[in-house]
This record gives structure tokens, sequence and C-alpha cells, in this order.
């Protein structure tokens, strides 16, 4: 397991081992260090003591089912203060690559068809670039509060 610095971009890849091999080369070309996971248990014990700035899930992670998928139901009720500084990518058949509703519906911030995964440095970068606006000021006055 590689360790992070101080600084460095992280991310958390929980994902089918093609998703996962993508996404390794595609987070490493955008400098981001990655974690990666194989069981619901271990991605929620490295979300516990890490910060993630860029989360990548599919939706049948270590085998469930989008409704059951551990790692999703870890994070939609983490507290607001903690979720916004995490961007969540979700991978999965079902939905239409960049269809904001279906982020929506799904609390994540961006969605993902497997079949676009060839064209994932484009669409993280999209994506990464517009949560970092829709946030910053957010960020910046929780900061400048010292809540974090």
């Amino acid at each position: 397991m590689d360790f992070f610095e101080l600084g460095d971009r992280t991310s958390l890849i929980c994902a089918d081992p093609t998703t996962t091999e993508v996404a390794k080369a595609t987070l490493r070309d955008l400098g981001f260090k990655y974690h990666t996971a194989e069981t619901h248990e271990l991605a929620i014990e490295r979300m516990r003591y890490t910060n993630y700035e860029c989360i990548l899930v599919h939706e049948n992670f270590a085998g469930s089912s989008l409704r059951s998928n551990a790692v999703l139901n870890y994070l939609g009720p983490l507290p607001m203060a903690q979720r916004r500084y995490s961007f969540v990518c979700l991978v999965g058949a079902s939905f239409k690559t960049l269809d904001a509703m279906q982020a929506f519906a799904q609390s994540v911030h961006l969605v993902l068809n497997p079949a676009d995964l060839p064209n994932l440095g484009p669409i993280l970068k999209k994506g990464l670039a517009e949560f970092e606006l829709l946030y910053r000021a957010y960020k910046d006055s929780v900061d400048t509060l010292g809540e974090r």
C-alpha cells in the first residue's frame, strides 16, 4: 500500500479489475496517488482513516448490487463537512455518462457508463473541475472558520 504525504492528491478505487486498471492509469496521469480496495470492509476502513479527494466506485463492487453497495451506503449519511471534500464517481452499466440527474439520485458527483472508460481522463478532469468550482466557497469558509 502506498503512503500519502501531506499535499498529495488522494483517491480510492473500489471497482472490478478492468475498471481498476483504467482508473489507476487515469488517476496517475491526473496527478493522484491511489489506494484500491477489494472488499467493502477494506474500503470503509480506508475511508475512516483517510480523506480521499476522489473516490471511484463501481455499482457492483465486490459482488454487491447498487442498493446493497456498502461503500455508497457508508458515504451517503456522512456529515456535510466531511462529504464535501470527496468527489465521488459511480461507474455502472445502468448509467448514462455525465447524467446529472442520475448522479444526484445516487448522491454522487458523476456517473459513468463502463463503455466510456476509454474517456475517463477527460471526463474525470471535467467533473473534478466542476466539483472544485461548486464547493470552493464552502471549503474556503469552513477553512476560515477552522471547523474542518
